[in-house]
């Protein structure tokens, strides 16, 4: 799926191909709207969107995508309101009560140059959002449900641009004040937030005669005043609980409270400083959007400065893709079923005591979109209370109505900085959905916030809520020691009795243990918890134990440094009645495996003894001085040490070079003692030279230097006498199969079958081992890591005849010849060769994929219906797994 900073990049491009479109709407419509569903990672097609498919009265329907959305088009040369009338009556038929289909949610009316979106089931009389094709990159979050119906839209205007701008201007103030050292840096952040709020308070009517402006103004003008002094008794002055009747710059200041203002910050600011501050006190504070202005804050406040201010933010659609489905889809479904004036006002004031909490809240921006979402329900159900007054005749139940209060927000953080923007972040938006949604707690002073707190979450203590959301930090099993310390893994291993996972997975077991039943959960988590030990200590753990994924994204890219991948879950816990609904990547499913794909949870595959000690990850050497050019490699093997130097076969030997042959050499001791070593001279002086430097410092590796760090003693052993084995890659977009001489060295990034038989290559090569590979192994990013424990030694093969297993190696073989040819031919890789064929090219090439695969699905006894079908062979793997472990047989041969 694609995350949110992805289609609004998709769709700058978008708008900017159609910006000079005058044609008239039949002639492109159809581009227009295929392009305008790819942009959202959506295939118009395959969702059920038809062109031109219901004859209404007023005509055909230029898009159909039945239950979900009507796109009537105009020519640019009219205005888009022209079509409303018609699409009326085009949204009214579109219901089908035979097939139980309801009329579309979504309508959609535009002329190339703009849009309108409404929502006429819920709000018949004016449009939810209207704007220019230029606007659309930046609304793009209102057409949302084209990249899957169970995303929700999002119909505010964030002003992106104003509030990146306004945090570019306090961000130089911010790095500024660092650079020279004005004071010590906790004051410096307090002064940058406090700012920041005084800011937003006086643009919003907080605090009357915009004494900090003016503040800011009189410095400015009389050098001889004192920043620190006066900025600072400003602050104090906001921190008093006296009335404020001042007559001075300070007439219109409030008491604010002593969270925010209880320790205020006096930073002396210079003439450049205080320029900056008046440019920042010029701006529209009252637009600024509170998550993206967190977000931005957090990265200035918490990263050093290699960190660009603006890069990255959380885009609101996806926040909403946890949002959503855990806090929003679960209350509108029981507001729309609320029949009475009395029962709506019970969810009401239900809804005015939900508790949410985010354990890792950082700069506040999923609280803040929770809270924000909650009061539009919340005035939904308050408009829902009074239509059914009027339409049942019962009497209006007496006021005053309750509302979501703020202090119903809970956030956890270990960052101080992290929690105070939290704050101010949730603080900006109480105001600002003041003016949306009605009134609230009053704004000033500021409600308190300490139940957003600083603590370690993973061992501290959680307080009770309804609900859990949340964003915990990505940090690989690998790297914990490194950034958490020693201790601090023994402290988890003994917390948690899982070993050493993604620290995501942490976050998801204490989350589930807090749940109650019937309590919903949503998280990210790098998509490595998909796999492997990850999956058995969060996912796996989780199912087992009560509770049922509902909602998922499988896989997307998440903004921000490392541009890592990640996957996002919901889940309820101990559902009171069977989940019937289930949305993976956007679209309905029948299930969500803890492996976030379509299904039901099973048992794990078990490892099959006969696979064992047949598939291998190739050596590391761990020292670059150990590789050769063919110049070294020649005086090597003219000075007589060539036994120790082989041909080295890397990944991209095997998808980039000719012939998928290894273009390197390697010194190779294997496992000889430095006594047997003695005996190459000339080797073992390149390797003390230039590998054993690079070893001083790491015990582990000094001990036996001139070796590789993983020599792989029993892959050397399981391919001695074979004359040639197969090797395959181990990451990457494709898992490709190349049989390898017997005297290459495989690297530590190439996976080793010792196996030299056809029939071996061809099951290995088709597209049945390929769908078990992707079922079974982890990934990185988008990219396969094929992993020997899980795919390889689970998989069951087939047990033909003899007949069969010559059909299956034939194949094989007619595949492995024809896809060399090819590439020697054409002088290319594997990579570049497939690449064409996705194209279109070498369609002979895809005939002899599809012959092998129909072989291998024969020698298992399965229709040849299977081959290509991945979702049934996997399912069908999965069962035979189960019986061959049972009956401890099914070699690979």
């Amino acid at each position: 799926m694609r995350s949110g900073e992805e289609i609004q990049a998709a769709l700058a491009g978008f708008a900017s191909r159609w910006a000079e479109y005058t044609g008239g709407e039949r002639a492109e419509a159809q581009t227009f709207l295929n392009e305008l569903f790819a942009c959202y990672g959506s295939d118009r097609g395959a969702v059920g969107a038809r062109f031109e498919d219901f004859n209404a009265s007023a005509g055909f329907m230029d898009l159909h995508w039945p239950g979900e959305c009507i796109v009537e088009m105009k020519a640019p040369a009219k205005a888009v309101s022209s079509a409303r009338e018609q699409v009326k009556h085009y949204w009214e038929e579109s219901a089908d009560e035979e097939r139980g289909t309801p009329a579309a949610r979504w309508v959609v009316l535009c002329n190339f140059a703009g849009f309108e979106i409404w929502e006429p089931g819920r709000f018949p009389k004016s449009p939810r959002a209207t704007f220019t094709l230029a606007e659309l990159p930046q609304r793009y979050e209102a057409l949302m449900f084209l990249a899957g119906p169970a995303l929700v839209p999002s119909f505010l205007e964030h002003h992106k641009e104003l509030t990146a701008a306004a945090a570019s201007t306090v961000a130089a103030l911010y790095e500024s004040l660092v650079d020279r050292s004005a004071a010590p840096l906790d004051e410096i952040q307090r002064f940058t937030l406090q700012t920041v709020w005084t800011l937003f308070a006086e643009d919003l009517g907080l605090l009357t005669g915009s004494p900090l402006q003016r503040t800011v103004e009189r410095l400015r003008q009389d050098p001889t005043r004192s920043p620190a002094a006066e900025i600072g008794f400003l602050f104090r002055v906001l921190n008093q609980k006296t009335n404020h009747n001042r007559k001075d710059l300070l007439a219109g200041t409030r008491y604010v409270n002593g969270d925010l203002f209880r320790d205020p910050a006096e930073v002396d600011l210079g003439r450049e400083e205080l320029d900056l501050l008046a440019e920042a006190a010029e701006r529209d504070w009252s637009r600024v959007d509170p998550t993206i202005f967190g977000s931005l804050m957090e990265g200035l406040l918490g990263h050093d400065r290699r960190w660009e201010l603006g890069a990255h933010y959380t885009h609101e659609a996806d926040i909403l893709k946890i949002v959503g489905p855990t806090v929003v889809h679960p209350w509108q479904a029981r507001i729309d079923a609320a029949r009475t004036p009395a029962e709506a006002l019970r969810l009401l004031e239900e809804l005015a005591r939900y508790v949410v909490l985010d354990p890792a809240c950082g700069c506040g921006n999923f609280l803040y979109v929770a809270y924000r979402e909650l009061r539009a329900l919340e005035h939904q159900l308050k408009e829902r209370i009074t239509d059914l007054a009027a339409s049942t005749g019962q009497p209006l139940p007496p006021g005053p109505w309750p509302y979501v209060p703020l202090s119903n927000l809970r956030g956890i953080d270990v960052e101080p900085v992290a929690v105070l923007i939290a704050r101010v972040t949730l603080w900006m938006g109480h105001r600002q959905m003041i003016d949306r949604y009605g009134e609230a707690e009053n704004p000033l002073p500021l409600v308190s916030l300490a139940g957003i707190a600083v603590a370690d979450a993973v061992f501290a203590p959680w307080p009770e809520c309804d609900v859990v959301i949340g964003n915990p930090p990505f940090i690989g099993d690998r790297l914990i020691r490194r950034a958490l310390g020693d201790a601090y893994v023994e402290r988890l291993r003994g917390a948690f009795d899982v070993g050493v996972v993604d620290y995501c997975a942490y976050w998801f077991r204490r989350t589930h243990e807090h749940l109650r039943p019937g309590q919903r959960a949503g998280l990210v988590s790098t998509n490595t918890l998909r796999e492997n030990k990850h999956r058995l200590a969060s996912l796996d753990h989780l199912v087992r134990t009560g509770g049922v994924i509902t909602d998922a994204v499988s896989s997307q890219r998440w903004p921000g440094e490392a541009k890592v991948h990640v996957s996002i879950t919901n889940w309820v816990k101990d559902p009171a009645s069977p989940v019937t609904s289930f949305t993976l990547d956007g679209a309905p499913v029948d299930g969500i495996t803890p492996q976030l794909r379509e299904g039901v949870l099973r048992d794990e595959p078990v490892r099959l003894a006969p696979n064992k000690g047949v598939c291998f990850i190739g050596c590391q050497p761990t020292g670059r001085g150990f590789v050769l050019d063919d110049d070294a490699t020649a005086s090597l093997v003219a000075a007589g040490d060539g036994d120790v130097v082989r041909r080295y076969l890397t990944t991209d030997d095997i998808t980039d070079s000719v012939g998928a042959g290894p273009r390197r050499w390697i010194i190779d001791f294997g496992t000889l003692t430095l006594e047997e070593a003695l005996r190459y001279p000339r080797a073992l002086a390149v390797v003390r030279r230039a590998v054993r430097p690079e070893r001083e410092g790491r015990p582990e590796l000094m001990r036996q230097w001139w070796q590789f760090w993983r020599p792989r003693p029993r892959m050397r052993a399981a391919v001695a006498g074979l004359d040639r084995y197969i090797a395959c890659t181990l990451t990457g977009k494709r898992l490709l199969m190349v049989w390898a001489d017997a005297s290459w060295c495989p690297s530590n990034l190439v996976g080793v079958v010792a196996r030299d038989d056809d029939y071996a290559m061809a099951v290995l090569a088709s597209g049945v081992h390929r769908a078990w590979a992707w079922a079974r192994s982890s990934t990185f990013e988008t990219r396969l890591r094929y992993t020997p424990s899980t795919a390889f030694e689970t998989f069951p093969w087939p047990t033909p005849d003899a007949a069969g297993r010559d059909a299956v190696a034939a194949a094989g073989r007619a595949l492995v010849e024809r896809r060399d040819q090819l590439a020697r031919e054409a002088g290319i890789g594997l990579t570049e060769l497939y690449n064409r064929v996705d194209d279109g090219a070498y369609t002979g090439l895809r005939d002899r994929q599809r012959e092998l695969d129909v072989a291998v699905v024969a020698a298992y006894g399965w229709p040849a219906a299977v081959a290509g079908d991945d979702r049934e062979v996997v399912h069908r793997l999965w069962q035979r797994n189960a019986q061959c472990s049972l009956a401890d047989q099914v070699a690979p041969a």
